[in-house]
């Protein structure tokens, strides 16, 4: 009995062992991942500019650099990638900052006409190199839409309580609400009745000073009053 109790305790401690050996182990390497797998969407028409630079944040796991930056590269996957090289620009490698666990990269994008008409993706991936391993398999390859196209939102509502076009912006057309963009600059994270109203009076005391045409050629109103 005796005999069988020491074996159960040698049996229990090499597990533990094998344990604390397999975390120290992965610990000791260095791994890097998008911090999401979610497409990443990214709208001219609603920055307002031609030109972004698109955020990218990475995680990296194990045993952080405490006093040197890390190359690590990033690659375009050509096949699943149909926007134009043309109109995007990405470095050949990237340098993760010491002493943190997330990082962040930027993708330059450019507009064009197309945007206007259809969306174009970029698909990147993580590339594996001297200083990062790749991790979670799920986290190493990343989609961006991207596009110019301009469509009636939800908020510009044409009946109801809040009756946006009657009360507020009047009729919706496509060039109406590129202009109201780019006039107003409005925070779309906030398409309360307040700020709506807030959105026709900037615009509409914009539109009196200066007179713009729909495509029709008639005159572009808005019926809020002031």
């Amino acid at each position: 009995m005796t005999k069988l109790y020491f074996i159960l305790i040698f049996l229990i401690l090499g597990l533990s062992s094998c344990s604390e050996d397999e975390i120290d182990t992965y610990d000791s390497f260095n791994y890097l991942s998008f911090v999401t797998n979610d497409t990443i969407e990214v709208s001219f028409l609603m920055l307002g500019k031609d030109e972004y630079d698109c955020p990218i944040e990475v995680r990296h796991t194990g045993l952080p650099s405490y006093a040197e930056y890390k190359d690590f590269k990033v690659k375009v996957v050509e096949e699943n990638t149909t926007m134009s090289r043309s109109n995007f620009t990405i470095p050949p490698t990237f340098t993760f900052q010491p002493m943190s666990m997330l990082d962040t990269f930027y993708v330059k994008l450019t507009n064009y006409n197309s945007l206007e008409t259809k969306s174009e993706y970029i698909c990147l991936e993580l590339e594996a190199n001297e200083n990062f391993l790749l991790g979670d398999r799920d986290y190493r390859r990343l989609y961006l839409k991207v596009d110019n196209q301009v469509s009636r939102p939800d908020w510009w509502t044409t009946s109801g309580s809040v009756n946006v076009t009657k009360y507020f912006l009047g009729t919706y057309s496509d060039e109406k609400y590129r202009l109201l963009i780019q006039v107003v600059q409005p925070d779309f994270s906030d398409t309360s009745v307040a700020s709506i109203r807030l959105w026709a009076l900037t615009f509409k005391e914009w539109l009196e000073k200066n007179p713009q045409k729909e495509a029709d050629g008639s005159t572009m109103t808005v019926p809020i009053k002031l």
